[in-house]
This record gives structure tokens, sequence and C-alpha cells, in this order.
């Protein structure tokens, strides 16, 4: 299999990702008394975004462990061109699963890692986002597509036979917290396109929050490993310096962890044992092997809460380009609609979110108009200490033509207490802090969603905002302090 590349394009990318744009912050050393937990959705993961970092780690003599959230089963082309066969049947991309799993095991021994250090959970590749979305109290299970199976099928996983449900993987991950007891949490980035490293994200996050007090608070950072065309330039270049996706280069703060040449060279090798994998990806996956790696930290903001009898005048929010409040009696109407073509698209731009009196209010902002066909999706899923899966998991859904439907666990509610006002590219969408379930709640979990009749638009990722001062100081896991809530 070889990769013909014009010379001077390639000189080009490696000059340009060898000048660092920006310099950031180390990352803080690894000691022996920290334990590394490193999560990973699919098996590759773990040595494409830390393989340096756990040789680094057995270096210091810090114990590793590492959590799969999947066995990586749905990859369908790579599996296909893998067996050059065009159809699978269910049993067989099991067997690719365990294969995975078997690769995972070659990979972690050249990182330094043995067999009892590594935990598979064993739920559904491509399937875990929609799992955290959809599928959460009296839900049937969720069933893979390509596996046909709706529990865990891998008799050497953590709980084998557990439903394909949130909440069994929200079991797991808080079990797997308790027994090994990180200090520091090495996890994909929330905002990395891959619907399970989303999802990793936000079992990663609840589990600390559900940890509360038992032991003391880790840190979580991110690592990214798919955004859009990144990282160029494709292929083995060790001695190129790994940039941050620029797009989420303020999202957070990035630290560089820097390798030795042979710790490069290990990673290198490690990577090449995921050959199933390599049938579709070689180029992007070798490029992971760089002189550094890279990890973000988040701080989850606090929603700020503005005085009950102001109403917001968003009219005015709009032109100033910030929120401003004014003693009015009612708020603005909507902006009379303009004659324009409808957009092909409708892309999220942010979504920010104040607290007034016992109401939490979301300024959703696009793009472009909303169109004839456009709708928008606001969830909400919000919490306080455990119980998590039982509370409600509220879905906004406002239609093209200012219908707002509001569903709970996919049980459709009554939507008179939600208001809705459309203001040009902006809908600003009120839902009283009850519908999030009592007590009440201290955070949230929350993401935006457009789209087109049924196809998908746009889709943010999830963010964790908080709604308790109290709280959030005792879970942050940076120690910033933040000043707004915008996702």
């Amino acid at each position: 299999m070889t990769l013909r590349i014009d010379s001077a394009v390639l000189m080009f990318w490696i000059t340009l990702a060898s000048a660092r744009a920006v310099d950031l912050p180390p990352l803080p050393p690894v000691t022996a008394n920290d334990r590394i937990l490193v999560v990973a959705p699919h098996p590759d993961d773990e040595v494409l975004g830390a393989g340096g970092l756990i040789q680094q780690a057995n270096v210091a003599g810090a114990p590793v462990h590492v959590v799969y959230l999947t066995n990586g089963d749905h990859n369908q082309i790579a599996f296909k061109l893998f067996r050059l066969r065009l159809h699978l049947r269910p049993s067989q991309y099991l067997a690719f699963g365990e294969l995975r799993q078997k690769e995972a095991l070659n990979a972690t021994r050249m990182v330094g890692l043995s067999p009892d250090q590594l935990t598979f959970l064993g739920y559904p590749d491509y399937g875990t986002l929609r799992m955290w979305r959809d599928y959460w109290g009296e839900a049937a299970p969720f069933r893979s597509d390509s596996t046909q199976a709706s529990s865990v099928p891998y008799r050497s996983a953590f709980k084998f036979g557990h439903p394909y449900k949130p909440e069994n993987i929200a079991a797991d991950m808080l079990e797997v917290f308790r027994e090994f007891r990180p200090t520091k949490i090495f996890v994909t980035h929330p905002a990395d396109t891959n619907p399970d490293h989303r999802a990793a994200a936000n079992f990663v996050r609840l589990a600390v929050l559900e940890l509360g007090n038992e032991q003391p608070m880790p840190q979580i950072f991110y690592y990214v490993i798919h955004y859009g065309f990144w990282p160029r330039p494709y292929h083995y270049h060790p001695e190129v310096v790994l940039e941050p996706p620029r797009q989420l280069l303020d999202d957070g703060e990035w630290h560089d962890l820097w390798l030795t040449a042979e710790q490069t060279q290990v990673k290198y090798e490690a990577i090449l044992q995921n050959r199933t994998e390599l049938t579709t990806s070689e180029y992007s996956l070798v490029s992971f092997a760089r002189t550094n790696e890279l990890f973000a930290t988040i701080t989850s903001p606090i929603i700020p809460a503005v005085p009950t009898n102001n109403v917001i005048d968003w009219r005015k929010a709009i032109r100033k380009k910030v929120l401003t409040f004014a003693p009015q009696e009612q708020p603005s109407e909507s902006e009379a609609p303009q004659k324009e073509r409808e957009p092909i698209s409708v892309e999220l731009q942010e979504t920010a979110f104040i607290r007034q009196g016992n109401d939490l209010v979301a300024e959703v902002t696009l793009r472009n108009r909303l169109g004839k066909r456009a709708n928008v999706h606001l969830f909400l899923y919000a919490g306080s200490g455990e119980n998590f899966a039982k509370r409600p998991k509220i879905h906004v859904n406002v239609t093209p033509l200012g219908a707002v439907h509001v569903f709970d666990d996919g049980k459709l509610l009554k939507s008179e207490s939600i208001s809705v006002i459309s203001v040009a590219n902006r809908l600003i969408i009120r839902v009283p802090l009850r519908l999030l379930g009592e007590p009440p709640p201290e955070w949230v979990f929350t993401a935006t969603r457009a789209n087109l009749r049924q196809v998908a638009s746009d889709d943010a990722a999830w963010h964790l905002f908080w709604l308790s001062n109290r709280g959030r100081n005792a879970h942050n896991d940076t120690g910033q302090n933040a000043t707004n809530a915008k996702s």
C-alpha cells in the first residue's frame, strides 16, 4: 500500500507544522503519587492520544489503568476491506470486536502495560452517544445495527450481559473509578467529532460528579483524535510538533507533553499493532506519533443569575452583542420576517445561558436565519449528587412553524410552561427549573442540535454548566473561575 505525495507539498506541511504557532504550558509532570486512568472510546485511542503519557507514567512509577468504552466493533468499511468481503454477519462483527481487543493488548504491551491494567466495558461502538441522549429510564436497551447485540456480548468484558443502557455505562465507570481511585483522568475531548468520543467525555464527567466527596477529586485532561483533517501532515513525521485544532485553541487551556525520540518511536510501533484500523486510516493514525502530545483542561462555568424583576431586552442585546437588562413589562416581539432564500443548512454559532428566578433561559444563536424546514433541539440533563439516571432528561424541539415540543426521556410533556421567542437568527428559550427535577439541580449537561427536516445539519458538543457555586467549588477540575456560560 503506497501513497504518492508531491514533495513540495509535503515539505510545506512539515515546515508549517514544525513552526510553533503558540507557546503552550507543559503538562504537570506525572509523579509516583499519581494514579493515571486513560479512558479510550475504542481500542487504539489510548495509544493515539496518550501513548507517550503512558510510557512516562511507567517511568515515574505511577500506576496506570486503561478503560475501553467499546470494542470498536462497528467500523464496517475497515472490516470489509480487512476481510475483502462486501457483506458481514453479526457474528463476524463480534469477531472483529474480539480481534480489536487483542490488538489493544499488543499495542499497550509495547508501551509497558499488562492485560490486568486494561478494562473492556464492551458497549456498542457508534452507539454510546445515542444511548446518552435517548436511552435513559424506561427506554428499551439500544441495539447495535452491526452486531445486533443489545447487551454486552464479550465474556471477558467488565460486566458481561449488561443491557445497552446508559445507566449501566455510568455505573460501570463509577465502579472503576471507586476501585482504581485515579488522581488524573485522560479522556477524549467533548468537542471531538466522533460520537463515541463525545459520549466518553460525558460519562467520565458524570462519574466524577457522582463520586462526590467519596475520594479526592481527580483532574480531568482531554485529548483529541477526530477533528476534520487534523492533524496535518499525514503519515509518520516524528520531528513535527502537534498543534491543537485551531477552532479548539480557546476551548480550555492546552498543555504540551514532550516525548523523547525513543518514546515517539515506541508510540509509532504501538499504533501499528491496530492492523484492522490501518486498512482505512494508516496515514492519519501514524501522524499522531509526534514529538509531543496535547491535553486540555476545561472549566465548567457557572450560569449567571439576573434579578427576577428584570426582563431581558433581547433586541438591544443583539445590537450591542452583549446581554443587557431593562425593567420592561414584556420582552421584545420578534422582528418582522424578511424575505430571503431558505438556507440549505443550519449552523449553530453558540448557546448562552442565564438564570432568572426559577427559570433557565437559553439564547441559541445560528449563523443564518431559520428556514421553513429548520428544527432546533435543546437538551437539558440536570443533576444533583447521585441518581442522575432517574432525573428528567429534557429535550426541547422548536419546529419551523414555531411549535414547541417538550420531551422527558422520550415522553411528550405539556409545553405551555416553556416560552420561545424568535429574534432574527436567535431563539430565546425559557425553561422552568422545576422541569429539571427535584431536589433543585446543581449542574446541567446541555447540547444544541439544528437540523433540516430529519437530516442533522449541525450538532454542538455537550457542555457541563453549574447552577450552584457550592457544588462547582467542590468539583472544579482546574481550580479556575469562569465568568460566563456559553457553549
